[in-house]
């Protein structure tokens, strides 16, 4: 099952979650919150290649379809994941239509792609149950936003998913924990390029209150939170309300 597209056709944002822990049973816990989809990250969080599997297994157990997002247009990671049986991949630092053809044909078999055959799950890309793998690329570079609408018009790229941080740093506004105008405008810009072209427009999220503002801005695909994020923040509240019991005897 497909959340992320169901919930885009139904004219409703989507929502996803970071995973960066690859302990089997905290992935299958922030399955079971009942996000749309559940974002395993190998590029930058504790996500590898030798976990990655379990992870994806654990998801399964949730009902809580996995996307992985990969190193970068590396066919082969890109085919991995897949095989392994992700729904789909967020593609990062993708800056020219070239590279995101490059990322977008590692996701179909020929004709419509390069694929190889080789599905490691047995309900994978095969019959009785197929489907048609979700591929977002991220919009984090002044490149990548300068050529948005050729990006866009890639075929086979479902969607645009802008990191914020990271395009902030290379628009030269240096790391922002926040959005600031020129970011916000270029989210605009992305969603305008994703609605001409038919793709989804999606987004990192810097807290609840940017979420909102992405939604009501028209971004489809919002990644809120993320479990490492979570464990620190709930510890710490539980912290501090002990240490008022202290302070109130």
């Amino acid at each position: 099952m497909d959340k992320v597209r169901e919930a885009v056709a139904a004219g409703r944002p989507s929502f996803g979650v970071w995973v960066t822990l690859p302990d089997p049973i905290s992935v299958e816990v922030i399955g079971r919150a009942g996000y749309d989809c559940a974002i395993l990250d190998t590029q930058h969080g504790g996500i590898t290649w030798d976990n990655l599997l379990p992870a994806i297994q654990a998801l399964d157990l949730s009902a809580t379809r996995a996307v992985v997002r990969v190193g970068g247009t590396d066919q082969v990671q890109i085919m991995r994941a897949l095989d392994l049986g992700a729904l789909g991949v967020i593609v990062p630092m993708v800056s020219t239509a070239a590279q995101a053809r490059v990322a977008a044909e590692a996701m179909r078999y020929p004709p419509h792609g390069i694929r190889s055959f080789g599905p490691v799950r047995n309900y994978y890309g095969v019959q009785p149950v197929s489907f048609e793998p979700l591929c977002l690329v991220m919009i984090e570079t002044a490149e990548g936003l300068a050529n948005v609408e050729a990006i866009a018009a890639t075929p086979g790229v479902d969607g645009l998913f802008v990191g914020p941080v990271d395009l902030a740093l290379s628009l030269g506004l240096g790391p922002q924990l926040q959005m600031g105008p020129e970011v916000l405008a270029a989210i605009d810009r992305v969603v305008a390029a994703c609605r001409a072209h038919g793709k989804i427009s999606g987004s990192a999220s810097l807290g609840l209150a940017n979420a909102g503002d992405l939604a009501a801005r028209g971004v489809q695909f919002i990644a809120q939170g993320a479990d490492v994020g979570f464990i620190r923040r709930a510890a710490a509240e539980e912290l501090e309300k002990l240490r008022a019991l202290r302070l109130a005897e």
